[in-house]
């Protein structure tokens, strides 16, 4: 082999060699740079995991007291989180991102999840209707125009105390967990539970129990307030007992019964009847 061969030969020997070392550097390098990604990856999802904590814990201990509520938000922030509601708990909830919302009611131990549901008191309103339909075809809707006196309770009165009773009760009818906010007003819904539990619980499909009720309740006297009051109080117990649904053990809360805290406002009583519609007539749907 001649000298320029050999020369060739070595240079094309070093030259591969230089490749090899410098794609093992590379190499060696694009390793480093992916552990030091992953661990920086690793360190940002913790932080921000620990972040997301520290507000579920601080939004649950500033509201401890009222932690009872925490579903209502959930529905508040469901239904319309851009809107402006009248308590500071459900409105500092709807600016919280969803993330931290789960968080929250997992901490609380709720089933309940917040998740996208388009035109949800549409359907809740929908969902009540059909249920009051076919078991008492014969009676008069309370929800009609869309459940407009529901929808108003929230739209028109959020703020506002539930209005006086219309119906006077004797004591022992007294029921704790729905007395006005001043405690000594005669108990609202004891009329609207009792002949809509005795209705759903009935086999005749000829009772007419919501023209019953609007006339007790002197529906078309009434002020537009308390027609909103009783329109989503009928829906909450139509929910409630038109379910069917007492083998569920899924644990979504218990608003205004939890442990003291209060439904005491018109945008109360709307969430409620919400979350009553929702986890009982449209969750158990879904499988």
């Amino acid at each position: 082999m001649k000298f320029n061969e050999w020369a060739e030969l070595i240079c094309a020997v070093i030259s591969l060699l230089v490749i090899a070392i410098i794609g093992m550097k590379q190499y060696c390098q694009s390793k480093r740079m992916e552990e030091f990604e992953r661990r920086q990856d690793e360190r940002d999802e913790r932080r921000h995991a620990e972040g997301n904590k520290a507000q579920a814990v601080e939004f649950i201990s500033k509201y401890y007291t009222d932690r009872g509520l925490i579903p209502l938000c959930a529905v508040a922030a469901m239904y319309n989180d851009l809107f402006h509601y009248s308590r500071k708990m459900y409105w500092e909830f709807c600016c919280l991102v969803p993330e931290v919302q789960n968080l929250i009611l997992k901490y609380c131990d709720l089933d309940l999840r917040v998740r996208g549901e388009d035109d949800l008191f549409v359907r809740c309103i929908a969902a009540v209707e059909a249920a009051l339909r076919d078991r008492f075809p014969e009676d008069k809707t309370i929800l009609y125009e869309d459940g407009k006196y529901v929808l108003r309770s929230l739209e028109r009165y959020a703020g506002e105390r539930l209005p006086a009773p219309r119906v006077d009760l004797p004591p022992e009818r007294l029921d704790s967990s729905f007395l006005s906010p001043d405690g000594c007003a005669p108990e609202y819904d004891y009329l609207i539970r009792k002949v809509l539990s005795e209705a759903f619980e009935s086999r005749g499909a000829s009772f007419t129990p919501i023209s019953h009720l609007k006339k007790e309740y002197q529906f078309q006297a009434s002020s537009e307030i308390e027609a909103c009051r009783f329109a989503t109080t009928v829906a909450f117990y139509a929910a409630t007992y038109g379910s069917g649904d007492e083998t569920n053990d899924r644990d979504y809360g218990c608003p205004g019964g939890f442990d003291g805290e209060r439904i005491e406002t018109m945008e109360d009583l709307f969430l409620l009847a919400v979350f009553q519609i929702y986890t009982k007539l449209l969750l158990p749907n879904e499988g």
